[in-house]
């Protein structure tokens, strides 16, 4: 049997290398919000939050248009975020959006970028149905639940790129996100009429 004799330095760099691998752990995700209260949250202009039953609740929105200079009420995170994988559940009777990567100069939605959040279930031919990116590309396939059904969302942002899964669909692809690069994530109550729940709202940095 042949004994193979390494140069010190080789050997060192293996064994740094070798111990490198065993304790490299992949990316954990966490929760973002604890099912309690609003701790880790920012309430921005108005609208009414609550906390019913482990369940993230928005209602009474206001002040939302099309006017990128200008925002209506939107929950965000305290701290802001560049790559990532966000997953979390929702249940919709109206409107409401996922901001991602949104700064706090003018509208969330266009200063960063508005994951589309509709009661549209079985709708066709919308121009941003649920799942969509808000005024950038229309989600290949609507693939909302009832209205009162959870539906479950997966979204990455990496670099120029965000994808979307929605409920286990595909439904986004988008290869050219340069708005910006890092910002808060955020959930958008858009009007007095619609009431959306959000849970189990989880994100992995990458």
């Amino acid at each position: 049997m042949r004994t193979l004799c390494l140069p010190l330095g080789v050997a060192a760099v293996l064994c740094v290398a070798a111990a490198g691998c065993r304790h490299a752990q992949p990316p954990q995700s966490v929760a973002l919000f604890n099912g309690r209260n609003l701790d880790g949250w920012v309430v921005v202009n108005g609208g009414e939050w609550t906390v019913e039953d482990g369940v993230l609740v928005g209602r009474n929105g206001r002040n939302w248009s099309t006017d990128p200079t200008r925002s209506g009420s939107w929950l965000r995170t305290e701290r802001q975020y560049d790559d990532f994988i966000l997953e979390l559940e929702f249940t919709i009777e109206g409107n409401s959006g996922i901001m991602l990567r949104s700064g706090l100069e003018g509208n969330p939605s266009y200063n960063g970028y508005e994951m589309q959040i509709l009661s549209d279930h079985g709708r066709e031919g919308g121009r941003f149905p649920t799942g969509s990116l808000y005024d950038v590309v229309a989600a290949s396939r609507n693939m909302s639940r009832p209205t009162g059904e959870w539906n479950h969302v997966r979204i990455l942002c990496e670099g120029s790129l965000i994808q979307i899964v929605l409920n286990g669909e595909l439904v986004v692809d988008y290869p050219k996100a340069t708005r910006r690069s890092r910002g808060y994530i955020g959930l958008q109550n858009h009007d007095e009429r619609s009431v959306v729940r959000f849970r189990n709202i989880r994100l992995t940095e990458l």
